[in-house]
C-alpha cells in the first residue's frame, strides 16, 4: 500500500516539476504553434438578412435596407424563400418566409434588426503570421499579425448582398498577442479584422 502511494506521489511530483518549468523564450515558430493548436484550417463564414425589412416616414430607408431587399429577392428567385410586399403612402414592408427548399439550407437567427435568415457564404482561411515581435524585456510575451482571407464561396455568396466587407481572396490581418500564464501559453486577439497595409 505504501509503495503504491509513494509511486503516485513521485509521478505527481515529476508532473508538477515539468509543468512548473520556466518556458522557453517566445519565437515566431512558437507563436505559430500556439495558434495552430486552436485554429481550424478553415472557418465557416455566415451572412444574414432580416426576415422583415421596412421603412416609413419616421424611419427612412437606408443603404442596408436596399441591400436587404435585393438579398430577399435574390433568395426568392433561387427558391429559398418567398417574399411578401406591402406598400402604402407611409412606407414599404418586405417579409420573407422560408420555402420548402430553403428551410434546410438557410435556417434563422436573431439580429439587431429582428429575426434574420442566415446562410453559409464562404470560409475564412488562415495564411500564417508576419511581423512577429517579442517583448524586449519579457521573453514570454510577444505579438504578431495573423494573415487570413475569405475563400471557397458557396452558392449563397452572390445572393447575400448584405455580406459586409467579405471580398474573396483579399488578405486581411488580425493583431494577436501571446503570453505565458498559469503554466501554459495563451493568446488574445486584440484587433479582429484590419485592412492590410
Amino acid at each position: 500500500m505504501r509503495s503504491g502511494s509513494s509511486q503516485g506521489f513521485a509521478i505527481l511530483s515529476a508532473l508538477l516539476l515539468v509543468a512548473c518549468q520556466r518556458p522557453e523564450p517566445l519565437t515566431a515558430q512558437k507563436a505559430e504553434q500556439i495558434l495552430r493548436a486552436y485554429m481550424f484550417a478553415r472557418v465557416p463564414v455566415y451572412s444574414e438578412v432580416p426576415q422583415k425589412v421596412w421603412w416609413d416616414e419616421q424611419h427612412p430607408k437606408d443603404d442596408f435596407d436596399d441591400k436587404a431587399v435585393r438579398t430577399l429577392n435574390n433568395l426568392a428567385r433561387a427558391g429559398y424563400i418567398t417574399v411578401e410586399e406591402k406598400h402604402d403612402n407611409h412606407g414599404s414592408i418586405y417579409i420573407g418566409k422560408i420555402a420548402e427548399k430553403g428551410f434546410h439550407v438557410i435556417g434563422t437567427s436573431p439580429s439587431l434588426r429582428g429575426p434574420a435568415f442566415r446562410g453559409l457564404i464562404c470560409y475564412k482561411k488562415y495564411d500564417g503570421i508576419r511581423n512577429f515581435q517579442r517583448h524586449p524585456n519579457e521573453p514570454t510575451v510577444g505579438r504578431a499579425e495573423l494573415i487570413w482571407h475569405y475563400d471557397e464561396p458557396t452558392n449563397l455568396y452572390p445572393l447575400f448582398e448584405t455580406r459586409m466587407n467579405k471580398p474573396l481572396k483579399k488578405p486581411f490581418m488580425s493583431l494577436v498577442s501571446f503570453y505565458y500564464k498559469d503554466h501554459e501559453w495563451k493568446f488574445d486577439v486584440t484587433v479582429s479584422k484590419a485592412e492590410m497595409e
